[in-house]
């Protein structure tokens, strides 16, 4: 359990890293991009194109963290009027649901992943955000199954 606690923390520190450099880089590619259009009336089309993507990768990073910290959007209305035995298995019934999603969408997204490089080239690699977001779910309720079983 310690080694799974690690990696998921490390997975996390990785996360949340990677989130503050593409925040970062979003914001100075507008920043250059506004200035150099209204300075010297130029605007680079290779930025309006890398913002959306940046974006995206912002979303699904910052989906994983909240999974980690079951801070996603869930509904407990019912659960609160339960039991603690019936809140187990509910939530036990749940991340084993999430599990089986999320393994099913890897690999559809890994075939997604295949087809975007076969069609785009190099840029088709910006869509690896796909299935490491769906690993990464895969394991976030993993480890949560683990965690409720003990």
């Amino acid at each position: 359990m310690k080694l799974i606690q690690k990696v998921d923390d490390g997975l996390a520190a990785v996360e949340k890293s990677l989130a503050v450099v593409l925040y970062t880089a979003l914001i100075l590619l507008i920043c250059f991009n506004i200035l150099s259009r209204n300075l010297f009336n130029y605007s680079s089309q290779k930025i309006l194109e890398m913002l959306p993507v940046l974006v995206l990768w912002l979303a699904l990073i910052g989906a994983t963290l909240a999974l980690r910290r079951q801070r996603h959007i869930k509904i407990d209305l019912l659960l609160r009027f339960c039991n603690q035995r019936t809140r187990f298995w509910a939530n036990l019934t749940t991340c084993l649901f999430g599990m089986a999603v999320m393994g099913i969408l890897f690999w559809t997204a890994l075939e997604f992943l295949r087809n975007e490089i076969d069609i785009f080239g190099h840029w088709g690699w910006f869509s690896i955000i796909f299935p490491l977001f769906f690993a990464i779910s895969f394991f976030r309720y993993g480890v949560k199954i683990i965690y409720y079983i003990k």
